[in-house]
């Protein structure tokens, strides 16, 4: 059954979504994005991940590669973020969840 469109090729979505009207509404959408994907590193930090960081870019801007393992699922996931990314997810852990479950190298 062929349903007209090449091969590869997916419908976009045209939902509508809801957020706040700034002057640039795509910022706003970014740090959403953004606070979804620290909710996400910090759910498997909670649930027993551990979390290798390393820095792989200095100029312009500050890079960090983050190694998320969680061996109960065998599941291994790679983030990049920025310095002010890395910064909030470290300072909304505990610091014994910091300590414990990740390795700077």
């Amino acid at each position: 059954m062929s349903s007209g469109r090449p091969q590869g090729t997916f419908k976009i979505s045209n939902r509508k979504r809801s957020f706040e009207i700034l002057n640039d509404p795509w910022s706003r959408l970014g740090e959403k994005r953004v606070e979804r994907i620290l909710a996400s590193i910090q759910a498997d930090i909670d649930q027993g991940g551990i979390c290798r960081v390393r820095q792989i870019l200095t100029k312009p801007r500050e890079l960090f590669r983050l190694e998320l393992e969680r061996p109960d699922f065998s599941y291994e996931r790679t983030t990049i973020l920025d310095a002010a990314a890395l910064e909030e997810l470290l300072t909304q852990l505990p610091r014994e969840t910091v300590e414990r479950s990740f390795l700077f190298i």
